[in-house]
């Protein structure tokens, strides 16, 4: 009997039909001791709210919108705080929760039956109070989340329906916050994600709102709702960018009287204002110079004996060519000036000269000449004519012959074996493939270049990059990431001598490829990583920089994980470091 299905018509108050339950109990004779049990267990056949599309409570209801915001803007805030332990109702006290679980999980299912009956009649009020007691009441049994899953699911309808009251009250932040517990119980539940993303988007949290409909898309893409506001969101982004672009436009544009253009705008306003005054004066010269054509014409007519009238083109023709006459008679007066003037300080020049040449020659042998100052200016001719300082000595012929050649010479290239065993001291090895012979003992500084043979190195050595990682699935997936190409590696190295020791110098840059591969050899992702600094300050692995730049091509793949694509990354990057220091260990052991 306990396994009959208890049908709801609309018409039984939820409250009789569980007295209809304990009735049958009794009729039925259950064991003493019993009874609770089989109360139970015929309240779970009870559909709730959510499975039954007759009473489901969704944002689409038919519900009149006027009742809902009168019901909204009489509510007391205080009445749906999450956690309150004060609220009243209707001017009675709260009782206290019972100590049977049953008995709790039977009143908070009745207090979810009547926060149903409140919605449907408009009385959002009396609804948010019945959903928060029915919480209140299975609030013990799931202490640290640890209820069994009957408990779980009415925690979730009475949170999940609180909110939807709270979102159309207008209170979002509770609206959210009352959703995020519910999803604090089941964290893959849909209808809890979606009523906190409702709220998020309505607070103005794009992002955590979108991420809460991608979660719950995962779990439900056939949900209608989520699609709906996953929509909206896109839609409303697009709207904000065209806004912004709008804007940029019209802050960029040359028409829109932007501030960018002001400049521009203000220069080619003073050039039309010079433009109209240069044509302003333009024409009033031509109207001064059209009064002084009408002056030459009426003298020519009254003069003794009258002159014929001439036309305005052929007055002006001859005048400008009047006035080009005497503009060449002043620029040849002022060059005939000019040169009268350098011929006047030439022949001044050649006098003062003169002059002192003549006071030279009578000039007492106690005083100096010209001649005589010049020779004592510390310059003297050598034998074979060079001109060298009065204090440099000649040598003799003898002198020369004693000390023989002093032409610097090229040193011979000395064996390996000799310049080793010339090479005391113990810092020195392999100096004689950077040291010359000259400077086998190292103290002088002396540096060699070692760019392409360095290059060629660090390549094949970062080559050799390569990562393992297996996924914790239940396939147990193995991921291989391996380096495909070394791009655009640039920079020098070399080894230098001083003091007695070598001394390793390299700077490059670089840049590697690489590939993530499956079991099947199948690349399910590809990236790029780079090496902007590698130097020989560096001596250590963690001190190696290594920038990660995005996926040139996403994980994808079936069963692919982005966390274990990740780990892979990870693991190459810190195997690419190694190959660094590898290479630094060849670098040293070969010169």
């Amino acid at each position: 009997f306990l396994s009959m299905k208890i049908q709801d018509e609309g018409t039984i108050d939820n409250r009789q039909r569980m007295t209809d339950v304990r009735d049958t109990v009794e009729d039925y004779a259950i064991p003493p001791g019993e009874e609770d049990a089989a109360v139970a267990t015929a309240a779970e056949e009870i559909t709730d709210v959510d499975e039954n599309p007759a009473v489901d409570i969704t944002d689409d209801d038919a519900n009149n919108d006027s009742t809902t915001a009168a019901a909204a803007a009489a509510v007391d805030e205080s009445i749906l705080e999450s956690g309150s332990a004060e609220s009243s109702e209707e001017g009675t006290d709260k009782p206290a929760p019972p100590v049977d679980p049953n008995e709790a999980l039977l009143q908070a299912m009745n207090h979810k039956e009547d926060g149903n009956n409140h919605f449907k009649s408009g009385d959002l009020i009396s609804a948010a109070r019945s959903y928060r007691h029915g919480t209140t009441l299975l609030k013990n049994l799931n202490q640290g989340n640890t209820g069994d899953e009957q408990v779980k699911q009415l925690i979730i309808i009475l949170q999940t329906n609180l909110s939807m009251i709270c979102f159309k009250q207008k209170k979002h932040k509770m609206s959210r916050d009352v959703a995020s517990k519910a999803v604090e119980v089941d964290n893959q539940n849909v209808k809890a994600l979606y009523r906190r993303a409702v709220a998020s988007r309505a607070m103005g949290d794009v992002d955590a709102a979108r991420a809460d409909l991608k979660e719950a898309y995962k779990l439900d893409p056939a949900n209608t709702a989520v699609k709906k506001e996953l929509l909206a969101i896109k839609k409303g982004l697009e709207d904000m960018k065209k806004k912004e672009k709008a804007r940029l436009q019209k802050a960029f544009s040359s028409k829109s009287g932007s501030l960018l253009y002001s400049d521009k705008e203000a220069e080619e306003k003073r050039k039309l204002e010079e433009k109209k005054e240069q044509e302003r004066r333009d024409a009033e010269a031509l109207k001064k110079r059209k009064q002084e054509w009408e002056d030459e014409c009426v003298r020519r007519m009254s003069s003794e004996p009258p002159e014929e009238a001439i036309s305005y083109e052929d007055w002006d023709k001859a005048m400008k060519k009047k006035d080009e006459d005497e503009e060449k008679a002043r620029k040849k007066a002022k060059k005939e000036e000019e040169n009268r003037k350098k011929e006047e300080k030439r022949k001044a020049r050649e006098a003062q000269k003169a002059n002192s040449q003549n006071k030279d020659d009578d000039s007492s042998d106690d005083e100096l000449t010209e001649s005589e100052l010049r020779s004592l200016r510390g310059y003297k001719k050598t034998s074979d004519g060079r001109t060298t300082s009065y204090f440099n000595r000649e040598q003799t012929e003898k002198e020369k012959e004693l000390i023989g050649c002093i032409k610097p010479k090229k040193l011979e290239e000395v064996s390996s074996a000799s310049s080793s065993a010339a090479a005391s001291p113990t810092s020195l090895n392999n100096t004689s493939s950077v040291g010359s012979a000259w400077n086998a003992a190292g103290t002088t500084w002396e540096e060699k270049d070692t760019s392409e043979w360095c290059r060629a190195c660090l390549t094949e050595c970062l080559k050799e990059a390569t990562a393992v990682f297996t996924a914790s699935n239940a396939e147990q997936s193995t991921y291989v990431a391996v380096v495909k190409e070394v791009q655009s590696l640039t920079g020098d190295a070399s080894v230098a001598l001083a003091g007695g020791k070598k001394r390793y110098i390299y700077d490059f840059h670089t840049s590697v490829k690489y590939d993530i591969i499956d079991d099947g050899d199948e690349q399910i992702a590809s990236g790029t990583l780079a090496l902007p600094d590698i130097n020989s300050a560096t001596t250590a692995e963690e001190e190696l920089d290594v920038d990660i730049s995005g996926w040139k091509k996403a994980p994808s793949g079936e069963g692919v994980n982005l966390e274990d694509a990740v780990a892979c990354q990870n693991l190459l990057v810190q195997d690419v470091r190694r190959c660094v220091l590898r290479f630094v260990e060849k670098f040293n052991a070969n010169f």
